[in-house]
């Protein structure tokens, strides 16, 4: 896939991961909806800020054909970065890549002018050397609870391990908070 090259990103930490900036986020009033509603057109409710907390599958072609989704994302108010998923019995390079993708997307969609959130996605303690790199400190978050009702005290030591690297100044929760 050629769009690896197309814009250069100055790079950080040391898997070279592209940088989320910090942002001016619009917390009030906060609005969450589905990317693939948006792409379905099942909602127009363009005051909302776009996740993907849901299948990879459906929007794994943000990936895939960036560039074509970036006209219909950026009519929103603002966008989480995707949530490729981090599973703790997944690869650990397949970790990594999916970090990296959901970084590299959200640093070309600053790029193209649209306010993103970084969403902080992580695995076991192993995840930890990564997945918490190329978010500026001080910086808004999303993370979500969905699927880890059964390893809550794993997701609250990952929790606490980004307040300390991250220094969040704001998470956004999807699902219910433990």
């Amino acid at each position: 896939m050629e769009f690896y090259f197309k814009d250069t990103f100055t790079t950080y930490g040391s898997f070279d991961f592209p940088l989320i900036q910090r942002q001016n986020v619009i917390l009030a009033g906060l609005k969450l909806i589905r990317f693939s509603s948006i792409v379905k057109d099942e909602i127009r409710d363009l005051d909302a800020t776009v996740h993907f907390f849901e299948d990879d599958d459906r929007f794994d072609e943000t990936w895939k054909r960036p560039d074509s989704y970036v006209g219909e994302i950026a009519q929103y108010r603002q966008t989480l970065s995707p949530n490729f998923s981090i599973y703790v019995n997944m690869p650990r390079v397949l970790q990594i890549f999916n970090t990296f993708r959901s970084r590299w997307l959200g640093a070309y969609w600053q790029e193209a002018g649209m306010i993103v959130i970084p969403t902080i996605t992580w695995g076991d303690k192993t995840s930890y050397e990564f997945c918490f790199d190329a978010i500026e400190r001080r910086s808004v978050v999303a993370v979500s609870t969905l699927g880890c009702a059964d390893v809550e005290w794993s997701f609250l030591k990952g929790f606490a391990e980004m307040c300390a690297r991250i220094k969040p100044e704001h998470v956004i929760c999807y699902d219910k908070p433990f």
